[in-house]
């Protein structure tokens, strides 16, 4: 039998347990290491952006930070990772345009974009159309003409759901044209195998495709922005070309964990917002033709979900398979 001396001690313990267990709770965001989660290998856009992304949390929260390059799958190791993780803040995933793609494209996930809470889309880059310099094209209407051609075209990309895919499918439809995919790990590796002559055309990142064009190792003959990017300023516009619709960008966004908590959002949103607008970070990526596109809450939900269902229609319409 408990003693009423027993009860009496155990009260102030238990109410001592309760504002330990509040005091924890109540701790201010953040308290630990943070982990921004890549889908791709380093040197990719979505990388260097997330690594100014996390000097910047440094700075500002006083705690360490860091990425976390899970590459493989098409961005989707990265986004079972994050899914899966605490819903406390410590880790958060980089989305790309991919990423989204991927959760309409494969029916068989461990998760879904209703397994994330959308903090920000912080904006991207244009495509550029890139070609081999084995071939013997030099502007856009060599390029129809052999996409029209028998054999027609052979076209890299990052795997299968990627913007470089869907994209040239797109564009081969527009004109008229045809090609055969062929994938690669990752842009990089894809963009490579381009200069090596053992493709004929790739779109895309133009922050990537610029300094291959300098050094003679590709052509560029269109970019997908509405004006003449920065770093391509002698390149044609597909608007210019007269395919106004085709303007994708390679986008960039940070997700974290479905429930974490909102204070803990708005902090990260407005920290990376910071990152974004920092000087250094425009003079080092607006030269890349970064474009910057601020969306968070209603807006940001909006523009996810009109992306998902704008690529799901793209997949659909042309039956395209996951690997």
């Amino acid at each position: 039998m408990v003693s009423r001396r027993k009860v009496l001690l155990a009260g102030p313990a238990l109410a001592m347990g309760i504002v330990g267990v509040r005091a924890f709770a109540q701790q201010p965001y953040p308290t630990k290491l943070i982990k921004v989660v890549v889908g791709n290998a380093p040197g990719g856009t979505d990388d260097l952006i997330s690594r100014f992304v996390v000097k910047t949390m440094q700075s500002e929260f006083g705690q360490t930070a860091l990425v976390e390059n899970r590459g493989g799958a098409s961005t989707t190791i990265a986004g079972a990772a994050v899914a899966s993780s605490p819903p406390d803040g410590y880790t958060i995933l980089c989305l790309i345009n991919t990423s989204i793609v991927q959760t309409v494209l494969k029916e068989k996930l461990p998760y879904s974009l209703k397994s994330f809470t959308p903090i920000i889309g912080v904006g991207g880059f244009p495509l550029a159309l890139a070609v081999s310099p084995a071939l013997k094209v030099t502007n856009f209407d060599e390029f129809k003409a052999l996409a029209k051609s028998k054999d027609g075209v052979t076209y890299a990309s990052g795997g299968v759901g990627t913007m470089a895919h869907l994209n040239t499918i797109r564009l081969l439809k527009a004109i008229d044209g045809h090609g055969t995919h062929v994938t690669y790990k990752n842009n990089p590796d894809g963009l490579q195998a381009l200069a090596g002559g053992f493709t004929d055309v790739m779109l895309a990142s133009a922050s990537e495709v610029a300094s291959l064009k300098s050094d003679g190792k590709l052509r560029v003959i269109a970019v997908t922005s509405d004006q003449r990017a920065v770093n391509l300023p002698d390149v044609p516009t597909m608007r210019e070309l007269g395919y106004p619709t085709l303007n994708p960008t390679l986008w960039h966004g940070y997700m974290a964990p479905a429930g974490t908590p909102p204070d803990v959002v708005a902090k990260l949103a407005d920290v990376i917002t910071k990152a974004v607008r920092d000087p250094e970070f425009q003079a080092r990526f607006k030269p890349l033709a970064f474009q910057e596109d601020i969306k968070t809450g209603d807006a940001l939900n909006k523009f996810i979900a009109e992306q998902a269902n704008r690529w799901h229609e793209v997949i659909v319409e042309n039956n395209i398979r996951a690997d």
